[in-house]
């Protein structure tokens, strides 16, 4: 067979560097760099050149790669030493070297392996000592002057990027983009930059033409603040520094005369009503215009001012860009306001395709909660209560305090929950701040430190099925916008809730026997089979248990047939009380009904099966006929490895059953799967059975 050379050349290329590094490691141990003999030199050199060609040749760089290379830095150091000893500080610039470039988790064992070395070549404690302390600190000092440089710049940059936030957002208010946004933070913020970028871009643009037209002293933009009381300078172009930035009275000077008129203002010797310089005003002649929307607002005013008068023409000027700018400024504006009705959509279809994956009202719930705190990430307490005979139950909850709320259940009282389902409309109406005290779920329930607090109906068509309850510490959390999309989104979880109820309640239907509700046998027969085949993957014991009421058709025919379900009933009823939590209970049919005993043998079965005839023939079954009582014969079989199936399961139960009833009824009889061709009973295995 030929040699695979590939897989050779491979290997040979992965072992070179190693084996090189191992050569150099015997060579500098033995003192070989201690002269300038060319031979060990020679191989040093070729190695570091072999190196540097897999560093530049490589197209992947592999963690050992770096490992190899730190390894054969040391050595390459520690062989300079060797030959030049006072060049020992070159292992401390290589320790730092090693912090620098690499991680820690490579740098450390590194670090370990040069002082290693160091030590082998001292050959007596002190200096070895001496330099591996000298080291480890060199790179410990480094690496924390490193880690605190890092740390310092990216508090800066944190620092830096906030503060162009929060400028950002005082710019926005003024210009009117933005009011109080429900968005997550970092859409916000994101939407916030590029808006008074594109903003101030028009403004820088109309003040260059404005200063290329007029020719002013200076040319600036003045922005209203939001309450209406002072203006601030935004933008300018100016031969000036002691220009005022602000904030000035709305209402004095000749800027005032501007904002408060909101007409344009023109002065040709008004040199002391210009307030906005510091001191005595360079320029005497002033023209102003108001900065003013189509619908009426006022945003600032464009201001120039000069030495020579101005003209008609030139107000005309300066009149014709404060329209583009207004113009700029509502265009953003509305394309804000498209973005976050855009982005309400997508949040509100997101909301619902997650409902829509929900199968039951616990995940219909659960899922409602997530979906209200993404719309409002201010929310410190969400909650779904559904209704149900007149009984409030919390099915759901997340946030602060949320612990004392789960699986909370409450009847009709005076608190918020209850009065929401009643009248079918949001509560509460007025701020926290105004009610003594707030009675949320009940009396015995206080949930403490909420400033905002809006309880939504969950309706589905004209009824309320129960409430989403969104509460904040911060009075500022539940804007209008943000409640009007968590009043969509209830009634969306009300829509949820319903199918999920309806789903819930149409398997619960199929799966069960409508009089006992045991399940029927069509579930029983699936059931039956799902755990046959978990026995014989496991290796299990699994037992089934037939049971049948005797004489059943004397109470029909005695009593009437309403008295033969009421038996049934409490039967079953009995039934699901006497079995295990892993058991499965079934009717069925007729008076007939079954066990799956999971991990049961057959000792285990008949001692259950006793149990379950006892309890069923000392118990008084209600009816309207008065209390009956009746007795049961039961058949059972047991799977404990073979080939046998369900159905010879249930063969040779029903067989033990039949047996049962021959043998005088009120008793047990078992028989043995592991057989099928005998199906004898237990009475030889389990003394004392009764036959």
């Amino acid at each position: 067979m030929p040699p695979r050379t590939g897989t050779a050349h491979r290997w040979a290329a992965l072992g070179a560097l190693p084996a090189a590094c191992a050569a150099l490691c015997l060579l500098l141990l033995c003192g070989a760099f201690a002269t300038t003999r060319p031979a060990p030199w020679a191989i040093l050199v070729a190695t570091v050149v072999g190196a540097l060609a897999r560093w530049g040749l490589s197209a992947q760089r592999r963690a050992w790669h770096a490992i190899e290379n730190g390894f054969l830095c040391a050595l390459a150091v520690l062989a300079v030493i060797q030959l030049a000893p006072p060049l020992q500080p070159l292992m401390y610039l290589l320790a730092a070297g090693y912090v620098l470039v690499l991680p820690l988790r490579v740098a450390i064992p590194l670090l370990a392996a040069l002082i290693g070395l160091d030590a082998s070549l001292a050959g007596q404690w002190p200096p070895t000592v001496a330099h591996a302390s000298f080291t480890a600190l060199f790179a410990a000092l480094y690496h924390l002057l490193l880690g605190g440089r890092l740390a310092a710049a990216r508090r800066a940059e944190s620092l830096a990027v906030r503060k162009r936030i929060e400028e950002a957002e005082v710019r926005a208010r003024e210009l009117r983009l933005v009011a109080v946004s429900s968005d997550g933070p970092d859409a916000k913020e994101r939407h916030l930059l590029s808006g008074v970028a594109e903003v101030e871009e028009v403004l820088r643009g109309a003040l260059a033409v404005a200063e290329a037209a007029l020719h002013p002293h200076t040319v600036a933009v003045f922005l209203l603040s939001p309450e209406g009381e002072s203006a601030r300078l935004r933008e300018c172009a100016s031969q000036s520094d002691k220009l005022f930035r602000g904030p000035l009275p709305s209402r004095e000077g000749a800027l005032g005369a501007v904002l408060s008129t909101q007409r344009a203002v023109r002065l040709d010797d008004g040199a002391p009503q210009l307030t906005y310089y510091e001191g005595r005003s360079p320029a005497g002649a002033f023209c102003g215009v108001p900065l003013q929307e189509r619908a009426g607002g006022l945003i600032g005013a464009l201001v120039a001012d000069r030495n020579a008068p101005f003209s008609e023409d030139e107000q005309r000027v300066l009149e014709a860009l404060a329209g583009e700018v207004t113009r700029a400024v509502e265009a953003e504006r509305l394309l804000g306001a498209v973005r976050r009705e855009k982005e309400e959509k997508a949040r509100f279809f997101r909301a619902l395709e997650e409902l829509n994956k929900t199968t039951t009202p616990q995940q219909a719930a659960q899922t409602a909660i997530a979906q209200a705190r993404q719309m409002c990430g201010a929310l410190d307490l969400c909650a779904i209560t559904l209704v149900e005979d007149r009984r409030h139950r919390v099915v759901a909850v997340d946030g602060e305090g949320a612990s004392p709320l789960r699986d909370l259940s409450f009847g009709e009282n005076a608190g918020l929950v209850c009065n929401v389902v009643k009248l079918g409309a949001p509560l509460p109406g007025r701020a926290l701040g105004a009610m003594d005290r707030v009675l949320i779920f009940d009396a015995g329930t206080v949930v403490r430190g909420l400033a905002a607090l809006k309880i939504f109906p969950l309706k589905a068509g004209e009824s309320v099925v129960g409430t989403l309850v969104c509460g904040s510490h911060s009075p500022d959390a539940l804007p209008e916008a943000a409640q009007k999309e968590l009043a969509m989104l209830a009634l969306q979880a009300a829509e949820a809730l319903v199918r999920t109820r309806l789903y819930a309640q149409a398997e619960r239907l199929a799966t069960t026997d409508g009089l006992t509700a045991l399940l029927n046998r069509r579930t029983f027969n699936a059931q039956l089979h799902a755990r046959l085949r978990e026995a014989e993957r496991y290796q299990r014991p699994l037992s089934l248990l037939l049971l049948d009421i005797d004489h059943f058709k004397q109470v029909n025919d005695g009593y009437g047939h309403p008295a033969g379900d009421a038996v049934l009933r409490s039967v079953a009823s009995l039934l699901t009380r006497q079995a295990r939590e892993t058991d499965i209970v079934a009717r069925y049919g007729g008076e007939e009904m079954a066990l799956i005993l999971p991990e049961t043998d057959a000792r285990g079965a008949l001692a259950i099966a006793e149990r379950i005839r006892k309890a069923v023939g000392g118990a008084h079954h209600p009816t309207d006929q008065g209390t009956l009582k009746v007795t049961v014969s039961a058949g059972l079989s047991t799977w404990s490895g073979g080939a046998d199936g369900a159905e010879e399961l249930l063969v040779a139960a029903d067989k033990a059953l039949y047996r049962a009833k021959q043998a005088g009824r009120n008793r047990v009889f078992a028989a043995n799967p592991a057989s099928p061709g005998v199906h004898g009973d237990l009475r030889s295995v389990l003394p004392g059975s009764p036959g």
